[in-house]
């Protein structure tokens, strides 16, 4: 949101506001584009036991919703 607003010019400079790394902060960057229902599950706990933070940084995350969910269901 703070890129496409202007508040942030880039992935570094979101790094740098927020005091982590610039890598980390990359690697966190596909998540903001998760299905609302998908965020919901990993907030409340119920995203599948083998879907760990580290498997979601090393996918390649669809954008599109549906195939997401389809994604998330490989690891239930």
């Amino acid at each position: 949101e703070q890129i496409a607003s202007g508040q942030a010019s880039s992935i570094q400079a979101i790094a740098a506001q927020e005091d982590i790394c610039p890598i980390y902060a990359g690697q966190l960057m596909p998540l903001a584009f998760l299905a609302p229902d998908l965020v919901e599950a990993i907030l409340d706990g119920r995203q599948p036991a083998r879907l760990s933070l580290i498997r979601l940084f090393k996918a390649t995350l669809p954008l599109k919703w549906d195939e997401q969910r389809a994604f998330f269901a490989r690891f239930a």
